[in-house]
């Protein structure tokens, strides 16, 4: 074979390799069968992480009644080529806790309903820098150290 041929042969395997379907799982990993074993009104947080092991989430802030969430969230997503994910599967329970810690209920979502766990995010303060200030911004800030006449 000539060595046009092997240069060819290897572009040509890296073009399909690269429209390659790469398929991943993220959050929960166990059965979701196993919420069926919480019994709600008795099992407190201690029980449920035996039971089902630790959430992929949970509220920080309870919500006015004192009440507060854990999440499982499983999530499947292809990725094809240089395209964007795209969700093929999504499962998600949320248990919801009363104050002191006792299971109040225990909710399935639909299939279909997308799941943000972090929907909002918080602008830091100050000056939002733009490209061309990020690029050149450091120019001449460290003339002084190397500044022969200062020394």
């Amino acid at each position: 074979m000539r060595l046009s041929h092997i240069g060819a042969l290897i572009t040509l395997s890296v073009l399909v390799g690269a429209c390659e379907k790469v398929v991943m799982s993220r959050g929960y990993v166990g059965e979701f069968s196993d919420f069926d074993k919480i019994v709600i009104g008795k099992d407190r947080e201690q029980n449920v992480f035996e039971k089902v092991g630790s959430p992929t989430a949970s509220s920080s802030v309870s919500t006015g009644d004192g009440s507060y969430r854990w999440f499982y969230v499983a999530k499947k997503t292809e990725k094809n080529g240089f395209l964007d994910h795209k969700t093929i599967d999504q499962q998600a329970v949320v248990i919801v806790f009363s104050q002191d810690g006792v299971v109040r209920s225990v909710s399935r979502l639909m299939k279909g309903q997308e799941i943000d766990i972090v929907s909002e995010s918080t602008e830091s303060g100050g000056k939002t820098a733009g490209i061309l200030s990020e690029t050149f911004g450091g120019i001449g800030k460290y003339r002084d150290r190397f500044d022969d006449s200062k020394k």
